[in-house]
């Protein structure tokens, strides 16, 4: 049983490794993300100083009202782009915390199980959220049937190989 359970833990760490959500966390993607969100962050920042900039000169007669209309209306296409992005880095962020956080808790139960001898009732319930099996099918003559398990935290896992 222990045995099993550590190679559930490990295909665990090494599905969970390759996964997307870990990729976010991959030194060269996460700085690259948090370039891009702080790159989107300043350009906001300057966006809303030219749009003041934009304003200023309107009001001195510098920008007819046609010029004005149509450069803010550019800037106001590009920063509402920006913070549509900025907002779609932040949701990547935040799910990749919530799976790894749910991952490090299926480790830790697997962990805490790890020396079991023998499956009970809690054990089942804390770790399983749900079995499927499959219907019966007839396979070179031998009756074959699909079960499928559904980890609590973390979902399917592919086959352990035996």
């Amino acid at each position: 049983m222990g045995t099993d359970i550590e190679k559930l833990v490990d295909l665990m760490i090494q599905e969970r490794m390759q996964s997307q959500f870990a990729k976010w966390r991959e030194a060269e993607t996460g700085k690259e993300k948090k370039a891009d969100y702080l790159r989107l962050e300043t350009r906001n920042q300057e966006i809303d100083g030219m749009f003041l900039s934009l304003y200023t000169d309107k009001a001195k007669g510098i920008l007819t009202e046609q010029r004005f209309m149509k450069l803010t209306a550019a800037l106001e296409q590009e920063q509402e782009a920006n913070q549509k992005r900025l907002h779609d880095l932040a949701v990547m962020q935040s799910r990749a915390d919530a799976q790894e956080s749910e991952v490090r808790t299926f480790i830790k139960e697997i962990r805490r199980y790890a020396t079991i001898e023998e499956l009970d009732e809690a054990v089942l319930n804390r770790l399983i959220s749900r079995i499927l099996i499959g219907e019966v099918k007839k396979v070179d003559g031998q009756k074959v049937q699909e079960v499928r398990i559904v980890y609590n935290f973390v979902g399917e896992i592919p086959e352990i190989a035996a």
